[in-house]
């Protein structure tokens, strides 16, 4: 995988035990209007290690592969601080 690429990665990472809910999206609307700005807000569990390419992407309805993401943003590294939210503005 190219490191310096400006796109998120496509690939699934399996995870040797599986822990649902890692990423908490919180206040998630029923739907968003066309064309306006969406803040997502999201709590990092402790069964998640964080890194330097993890992404937080918009997906159209009735999307099959993460290669059909509308647009992403890069997702700051946390502060160390488990349970803190986070928070994308995508504008």
């Amino acid at each position: 995988m190219d490191e310096t690429s400006d796109e998120p990665p496509t690939s699934a990472v399996l995870l040797d035990n599986c822990h649902f809910s890692q990423v908490i999206f919180n206040d998630v609307e029923k739907f968003y209007v066309p064309g306006g700005d969406i803040t997502c807000y999201y709590t990092l569990t402790n069964n998640i290690a964080p890194r330097g390419k993890d992404w937080v992407g918009i997906f159209r309805v009735g999307w099959k592969t993460t290669r059909e993401y509308y647009t992403f943003m890069w997702a700051p590294l946390p502060s160390g601080v488990s349970g803190h939210v986070a928070v994308i503005s995508f504008c």
